[in-house]
């Protein structure tokens, strides 16, 4: 990488890292920032190809067929490629030389904003990075050098660059020193340095050991327009906030690890132990992180007919939200008749389920009525929720929220029509999205955790969160 640029969404530069060739930089994000494709292929003024003229048809034919830019790179002269990630309002820049795999700096910038989120400690945007701009500036300095990824981890980062929550102590600090006041402490960052360990430094000590984990599903469906399953996949990640003394060596273990696939591990995790036995062995980094992602396997069909019935089966087990739907649409005017079932248990509800149904540009006159929901609750409202139509910018969109949903629960119903002109389009397909606050979905947990080489007993925390996004065809 020859450096990161932060812009917002009119190519406006925020803050940048030094460029060797500011200008041929300059010029390079300014043409990526034209699209939003996330790699980019940005030729030199001639734009020659280094294929030779005498090139075979078949040779010619196969560029052409060709049509990601990336491929392009090692028959190209004088131009550079540009990665790019769009986050909060922001597009984070890389250019790079055309040898590198293109993941490298994707998976650096959407780590630098995790460690930018982890820094301001909320929101990434054009007024927090300007508030923090010293800051932002050490910690790209910390984790390139040399246009390679050198740190990447916030909590081997803040050793050696204060976040802003701690910048008064050390202010304070500071302060006791000038007034010769006798002060013991230890620099942080030489302790990391000397550490045997580089994601964890020598020293550390707490009053009380404990450690968190936040076990999280991101359920994904996609429905046909009968609400048959047509494809289904269960991403999950754990986060690790630790606060333990000393070095610990810590053992974790599920329920049932055989059903995890595609893991992706922090750096600290043993491979070789987590293929021979399945079991999570680590030595964590001080603070919070990510520990481990993976995809839990049998939802997605194979091509032997019983497995495709097996996955099904459980694909459709595992939706924890029913829904069906009747839409009809005409030249003049179109309805819909929407019906949200809950499978979730009351003691672990789905809440902020969210419907999103495009209508399309040309309609007026949306009228709707909801029916159903939860039963009334003392000194509460019931029903179905409420809805609203917005300008999603290709046309208005119908809305509807609501805020609980549980098996006991009549099902929830919206049911409406609204007008439309020759030449509006029906609805391709809408989406809704929902959160499980309290519990996973697949029935994932941890199991239990081992301690050693410290002989103090710990703390252990679990949480267990899911969020569903299903997209019904229509």
């Amino acid at each position: 990488m020859q450096g990161v640029s932060i812009n917002d969404l009119n190519g406006r530069r925020i803050l940048s890292t030094h460029f060797a060739h500011p200008l041929r930089a300059a010029l390079a994000i300014d043409a990526a920032l034209a699209c939003s494709d996330p790699i980019a292929w940005v030729p030199s003024l001639e734009g020659d190809y280094t294929a030779t003229e005498d090139s075979s048809d078949e040779e010619e034919e196969d560029q052409q067929e060709t049509a990601q830019p990336w491929a392009q790179t090692s028959r190209r002269a004088g131009g550079q490629a540009v990665c790019q990630v769009e986050r909060n309002g922001l597009r984070f820049v890389a250019p790079v030389a055309a040898d590198v795999d293109p993941v490298l700096p994707l998976a650096f910038l959407n780590q630098l904003h995790e460690v930018l989120e982890s820094y301001i400690g909320g929101p990434v945007t054009e007024a927090s990075l300007k508030d923090n701009f010293d800051i932002v500036l050490a910690l790209l300095e910390e984790m390139m050098a040399s246009g390679r990824p050198l740190l990447s981890e916030a909590a081997q980062l803040r050793e050696l660059v204060v976040p802003p929550s701690q910048l008064l102590a050390k202010v304070a600090l500071g302060a006791a020193n000038v007034a010769g006041l006798s002060v013991a402490t230890q620099s942080t960052a030489n302790a990391l340095l000397s550490s045997p360990l580089p994601w964890r430094r020598q020293g550390i000590k707490y009053n009380s050991n404990e450690i968190y984990f936040d076990l999280t599903e991101h359920l994904s469906y996609i429905l046909d327009s009968r609400s048959k399953i047509t494809t289904a996949s269960i991403a999950g990640d754990v986060a690790c906030r630790s606060r333990l003394s000393g070095m610990p060596d810590l053992t974790l273990s599920f329920t049932d690890a055989s059903q995890l696939e595609d893991c992706a591990f922090h750096s600290s995790v043993r491979y070789a132990r987590w293929g021979k036995e399945r079991v999570v062995s680590f030595v964590p980094p001080d603070g919070a992180f990510s520990l481990m992602r993976f995809s839990l396997s049998g939802l997605s069909p194979s091509p032997s007919t019983t497995s495709t019935a097996r996955s099904t089966s459980l694909a459709s087990t595992l939706l924890p939200l029913s829904i069906t739907h009747t839409l009809t649409h005409g030249s003049q005017g179109s309805s819909f008749h929407l019906t949200l079932t809950s499978r979730a248990p009351s003691s672990r509800p789905l809440q902020n389920i969210r419907l999103r149904l495009p209508l399309g540009k040309g309609v007026s006159g949306v009228t709707a009525a909801l029916s159903g929901g939860a039963y009334a609750k003392e000194g509460q409202s019931a029903g179905a929720g409420r809805w609203e139509v917005k300008d999603g910018g290709e046309g208005l969109v119908l809305e509807w929220w609501i805020e609980e949903l549980v098996s006991t629960d009549r099902p929830a119903v919206l049911s409406g029509q609204y007008y439309t002109s020759p030449h509006t389009k029906p609805p391709p397909s809408f989406q809704v999205t929902f959160d499980s606050p309290s519990s996973a979905f697949s029935g994932l947990r941890i199991s239990a955790l081992k301690v050693a080489g410290e002989g103090y007993s710990i703390y252990k925390g679990v949480r267990l969160r899911g969020k569903g996004e299903i997209e019904v065809r229509c």
